[in-house]
């Protein structure tokens, strides 16, 4: 048998196995026509029906949009509800990419599945990494890959439900088998993940990581906890604690003592009382619960940690609110620049992108002279640019609302975080005492010195320019610079494409340009990130071009248009 035809059975046998496993969705067999129709007649059971085959597939925007509902969906989740919908959201994308042959979903697949592997059902973790497997096989055609990939795995937890699989796909790829030195090289890594997961065990160290308190002169307490808010994910959690009144606080870690006992880290609150706080809340993913208590008259918020973390805890003035953020990775830096390299913006990887479009819910945003609402405009421009990104693109799209809801300032940065986001533009309309002020202009996080940007900065976060200027020393004390060069970039790319969209019908435009300014949604995004103005809605003028689908049509243009150049490197 020649090594093409062999390659193409042994992938064949492969699927069969994974059908085997439970996996192969979208193989398994046709239910009656009676069934097929009665699919149709709820979202589950027509999403259940396009993974299964069992019905027609819509077009590939609203598959994408259906995938990427479930994925969001699970960032709020835990534990088995969590793997199971980015199972659906992974199945998906691959019937997609079965259907239209977009690249983007496929890899948008894989990660999904990767995400599903960590279902603590030790069945559907293992039927999720298979099919990930497979998929990555039927991507590449790489069976030799797949065989390196599958003696990984088994070797990686060599007493684990997994394990007796994955040696089965090992025997099966038999001749496709790794060279000896590649084999080594693989037990070697495995021998060396055990001592390092032992060593993380222990917890010698305190994550790395700032702390930033109030100042000296701030007023402080007594206080009391009125709520915690937590948005958890695999690898990365924000945990919100809000305050009546500012508190000093201190941060600490508690290390594991062993296999079976997690690491911890406190945060404590002087002269602060719980209020009606509940003890424990269940979190999931990076931690697993939040638990409040006291320890020597101060009350103690406990994280549970499922794994070592790095951390970022600072304060939020107006209201006074608590930070926690906590990451599996370090934060991200600037590469230095090679000696050789050609100066200017290089090509940059963009595969996921978070829209955010502003206020929403109970917070209608500024409203125009004629009663426009900034939660509508920003909703309707955003749903017109993730659109495009996924379909001219190619790139994993998210919006942080999808209809009308109120999402919390500091979720929109934890969801984009959580997403793995390469780049994040909050959409929102501009808004003046001055009816006369026209103009696009863009945003990007830091201490302000400008007292317009500050006004700005004010409106949006909902406080006083006091408190914004208190943000400004913020962002310095967190050293978040290595980010602001690539922001900087992207807000003169929208800036520049914008403009071009609008010039043919809309030349009148005037540039408002790239200011700075502290604004809670961009705080703490570890991504280039940019708060996108788009218009003035106070303005007459603007608020009537800004109710018609055309000008904003163009706003969304210039977004992709910008993320397309940004991508290029221009």
């Amino acid at each position: 048998m020649g090594t093409a035809r062999l390659a193409s059975s042994t992938l064949l046998t492969l699927g069969l196995f994974l059908a085997a496993c439970g996996q192969g969705s979208s193989e398994r067999s046709k239910p009656s026509a009676s069934s097929s129709s009665s699919a149709a007649g709820s979202t589950a059971s027509l999403v259940q029906c396009m993974v299964d085959g069992t019905c027609e597939l819509p077009a590939r925007p609203e598959v994408v949009s259906l995938s990427d509902q479930h994925a969001i969906a699970a960032s709020a989740k835990s534990g088995i509800d969590q793997a199971r919908a980015n199972r659906t959201a992974a199945d998906l994308r691959r019937r997609s990419w079965r259907a239209y042959h977009v690249m983007a979903d496929a890899r948008e697949a894989v990660e999904q599945y990767k995400l599903a592997a960590r279902s603590p059902d030790a069945k559907a973790s293992c039927e999720a990494s298979v099919a990930g497997l497979v998929l990555v096989t039927e991507i590449e055609g790489d069976l030799t890959g797949a065989s390196a990939a599958s003696y990984a795995a088994s070797k990686k937890d060599p007493a684990g439900a997994c394990a007796s699989i994955f040696d089965q796909v090992v025997h099966d790829l038999a001749a496709f088998r790794p060279s000896p030195a590649k084999l080594a090289e693989i037990d070697e890594a495995a021998r060396n993940a055990a001592t390092g997961a032992r060593d993380a065990a222990v917890g010698k160290a305190d994550p790395e990581g700032p702390v930033i308190t109030p100042g000296a002169g701030a007023k402080l307490g007594p206080s009391r906890i009125e709520r915690i808010e937590a948005f958890g994910a695999r690898d990365a959690a924000r945990i919100v604690i809000h305050l009546s009144a500012p508190a000093m606080f201190q941060v600490g870690h508690i290390p594991s003592t062993g296999p079976g006992t997690n690491a911890r880290l406190y945060i404590d609150l002087t002269r602060t009382s719980r209020g009606h706080v509940p003890l424990t809340r269940a979190v999931g993913g990076l931690v697993e619960r939040v638990r409040l208590g006291n320890h020597q008259g101060s009350t103690r918020v406990v994280l549970d940690l499922s794994g070592q973390v790095w951390r970022r805890v600072f304060f939020l003035p107006e209201p006074f609110r608590i930070i926690a953020d906590l990451a599996t990775h370090p934060p991200t830096s600037e590469a230095p620049a090679s000696p050789n390299s050609a100066p200017g913006p290089r090509p940059s990887r963009v595969e996921r992108v978070v829209i955010d479009p502003g206020h929403g819910g109970n917070d209608p945003g500024a409203i125009g002279p004629g009663g426009l609402k900034e939660k509508d405009v920003t909703l309707d421009i955003a749903h017109r640019a993730a659109p495009i990104l996924s379909r001219e693109l190619g790139i994993v799209t998210m919006i942080t609302r999808d209809d009308d809801r109120y999402v919390p300032l500091e979720e929109r940065a934890a969801r984009a975080n959580a997403f793995h986001a390469d780049l994040f533009v909050s959409v929102h309309c501009n808004a003046s005492e001055s009816p006369a002020s026209r103009g696009v202009q863009s945003y990007v996080l830091d201490a302000s010195r400008d007292d317009i940007a500050a006004r700005v900065a004010a409106r949006e976060n909902a406080a006083s320019a006091n408190a914004a200027a208190q943000l400004g020393s913020v962002v310095t004390d967190l050293r978040l610079g290595h980010l602001s060069g690539d922001s900087n970039r992207l807000a003169n790319l929208l800036q520049r494409t914008t403009l071009a969209s609008l010039s043919e019908r809309y030349a009148d435009t005037p540039n408002g340009g790239v200011k700075s300014a502290g604004f809670y949604v961009l705080l703490g995004a570890e991504m280039p990130s940019v708060l996108f103005e788009v218009s003035f809605i106070s303005n007459p003028v603007e608020e009537t071009r800004l109710q018609t689908a055309d000008y904003r049509q163009k706003i969304a243009d210039g977004i992709a248009n910008a993320v397309r150049a940004y991508r290029e490197g221009r």
